[in-house]
């Protein structure tokens, strides 16, 4: 992509643009330099937070379920920096709250990853699936300690215990990062405990491998409360 702060707003003195998005609408064969140019410069508008433009290319019948160049959707990007406005224009004006990018993932996933969380429950209530093969939103957000994008995605009934493809699960996630404040929320939740990923780990062991013992200390404590037998671990209890 061309330099990020370039201006969009010159845009629309080029008589090519209204050319190309006059061929885009009504499917005429166009060349495909200026095809690129237009993908790029819609995206660009998106990651600007230019909603000015990005209303022009919508009216001007662009797709809001545009890709850019990387194969990420217009909404991801939006979802990616928090910008309520323009996750609200294009939900608006059709985008997908369910399209995936090339490695899988979707706005909302990318809106727990970076903590957004009212873009997270725009999604949400814009029809983002929150449970769904693979990684979900809520690895994400617990991978990362944003709390808040934890407590959308448990409102909105996240399956606390969903594993990711390799066995993970949210409390895993968490504790290994020692994301004590996740930790609490997901055993509150009623996070299994006992699970095991691909690797053999548990929370409690994987907590304690990255030395994350006020993490590994939480979990027992919710083990021994269930009345489950103690880790067969060295744990600090108070």
């Amino acid at each position: 992509m061309r330099n990020a702060r370039r201006s969009t707003k010159s845009l629309f003195g080029k008589r090519w643009l209204h050319t190309v998005v006059l061929a885009v609408t009504l499917g005429w064969g166009i060349a495909p330099l200026f095809a690129a140019d237009l993908v790029e410069d819609t995206a660009l508008a998106v990651q600007n937070g230019d909603t000015a433009t990005m209303k022009k290319l919508l009216a001007k019948g662009i797709d809001p379920n545009t890709t850019d160049e990387k194969g990420n959707p217009l909404l991801n990007l939006a979802a990616a920096n928090g910008d309520e406005a323009m996750v609200d224009l294009l939900l608006r004006s059709g985008a997908s709250p369910n399209r995936r990018n090339l490695v899988g993932e979707t706005p909302a996933m990318m809106a727990a990853l970076k903590g957004h969380a009212k873009v997270l429950q725009r999604l949400i209530d814009a029809g983002a699936i929150v449970d769904h093969a693979g990684w979900t939103p809520l690895h994400y957000a617990a991978l990362q300690g944003n709390l808040e994008c934890v407590e959308v995605l448990l409102r909105a009934k996240a399956d606390v215990n969903a594993a990711a493809p390799n066995g993970s699960t949210a409390l895993m996630l968490a504790a290994r990062n020692g994301h004590v404040d996740v930790v609490k929320r997901l055993l509150a939740a009623g996070a299994d405990t006992e699970k095991l990923n691909e690797e053999g780990r548990t929370a409690v062991s994987w907590a304690l491998e990255k030395r994350q013992t006020e993490a590994a200390d939480l979990i027992e404590k919710a083990r021994r409360a269930k009345g489950l037998p103690p880790t067969k671990v060295q744990l600090v209890i108070e």
